[in-house]
């Protein structure tokens, strides 16, 4: 019988600017022994995740749970990194009272030259303090004890080893299609291998 997965986060979940069926959530779908169900909301923070999480997510009664959030909450400065992972933590605990396992996914990092001149210019973000922000949490999800897959730190080192970030972001927040299709693998390695160990064993 498949596993049903549901996926839960930001614009990035969504595929934002592409096509839905562009995001990495959506070339998931191609994996045969998963039900994969695409939550992700353009703009939504941690706090919005977890008021829309009961009905978006506990209700579809799924067996694991991705959830990928924070860029939005530090962007609009709606919490600090604590803040966003006690939300995070919330989620946790309400996937396991369901019976569903959750998984977080580290944000990305943000490319700040890019962001600064193509993402709510004028507004006065300082994406470096963003970028401190998304390490911050990454390093609260790593010492957490949760399932994670660590995508702060591996599209970082994607973005080095392309070096142009004109390749990998289209605004220095959502990643070209081919860093879709890196998530993407970052993620099946992490389902193989955390969730079918056994049946391909």
């Amino acid at each position: 019988m498949k596993k049903k997965a549901v996926f839960i986060g930001n614009s990035i979940v969504a595929g934002y600017p592409w096509s839905r069926s562009k995001s990495f959530v959506s070339l998931l779908r191609r994996e045969p022994d998963f039900n994969i169900i695409n939550k992700g909301v353009n703009g939504d923070t941690t706090a919005g995740i977890l008021a829309r999480f009961p009905e978006d997510v506990i209700s579809a009664a799924p067996d694991a749970v991705f959830i990928m959030s924070g860029t939005n909450d530090f962007v609009y400065r709606d919490a600090t990194p604590q803040e966003a992972f006690g939300n995070l933590e919330k989620m946790a605990r309400m996937c396991r009272e369901a019976g569903a396992e959750p998984v977080f996914i580290t944000p990305l990092p943000v490319d700040t030259t890019m962001a600064e001149s193509m993402w709510l210019v004028g507004m006065g973000v300082s994406y470096a303090a963003v970028n401190r922000d998304l390490e911050t949490l990454s390093q609260l999800i790593r010492d957490s004890g949760e399932a994670f897959v660590d995508m702060n730190r591996r599209f970082a080192e994607y973005r080095d080893s392309v070096g142009d970030p004109e390749l990998v972001y289209v605004d220095g927040l959502h990643p070209m299609p081919e860093g879709h299709s890196f998530i993407a693998g970052c993620v099946k390695k992490f389902m193989e291998e955390h969730f079918l160990a056994d049946k391909k064993g």
